[in-house]
């Protein structure tokens, strides 16, 4: 979420007595922009978003991942912290559903303008949307690891992840996802699109 009142909204001064809008300049906004990625997933979101910042669809400036050992609500105000502390643009808090409640840190989010990437039961299930189209409720993370070990054709380790297996299909991730019931109530859901959109369009 861009805080308001952001200076990339403003008119900025190039020269003597000459103001120029940097919405009006292509790709200017683009490669200004930071965003930070928090996350609570110490190895799978922590390696699949380092992998994407680097696609060469990613229009953001500069993208910036972390790890919060917490609780969602943790990790919200820890990505705030970041993002005040260093002047990013957007601070974004990663996070599965697991048996957390949700309304505390999605309600903190709105408050210190984080936004907050749901995944339910859990980030596998995004990474299940780069393979196949699922839509059938996951009992817990244990099963949404066992259907991605099927959809990957090998165990899945959650602290190995080969991002080879899931970059062709962001796309189509994006697509699936936005088919699903609304993040976090849905099973399955997860509105970590709306980060990837944020970063670039992809292919």
């Amino acid at each position: 979420m861009a805080r308001r009142g952001n200076a990339e909204h403003r008119g900025v001064k190039l020269g003597t007595g000459r103001e120029t809008d940097l919405r009006r300049l292509p790709n200017r906004r683009e490669q200004r922009t930071t965003v930070l990625v928090d996350t609570n997933g110490k190895s799978t979101e922590i390696k699949y978003f380092k992998c994407v910042k680097d696609l060469p669809w990613v229009t953001a400036g500069r993208v910036i991942v972390t790890f919060t050992n917490g609780s969602p609500l943790e990790v919200v105000r820890d990505a705030a912290r970041r993002r005040d502390e260093n002047e990013y643009d957007h601070a974004w808090a990663v996070c599965d559903v697991d048996d957390f409640d949700t309304v505390e840190p999605s309600t903190e989010a709105e408050s210190l303008e984080v936004s907050l990437a749901w995944s339910n039961p859990c980030f596998e299930v995004w990474l299940i949307l780069h393979r196949e189209n699922s839509r059938a409720h996951i009992a817990g993370p244990k099963k949404a690891a066992e259907k991605l070990s099927r959809s990957i054709g090998k165990p899945w380790d959650k602290s190995t992840l080969n991002f080879a297996d899931f970059d062709a299909g962001i796309g189509e991730a994006v697509r699936r996802a936005k088919q699903l019931d609304a993040a976090p109530a849905g099973n399955p859901s997860t509105n970590v699109w709306q980060l990837i959109e944020l970063l670039g369009t992809t292919p």
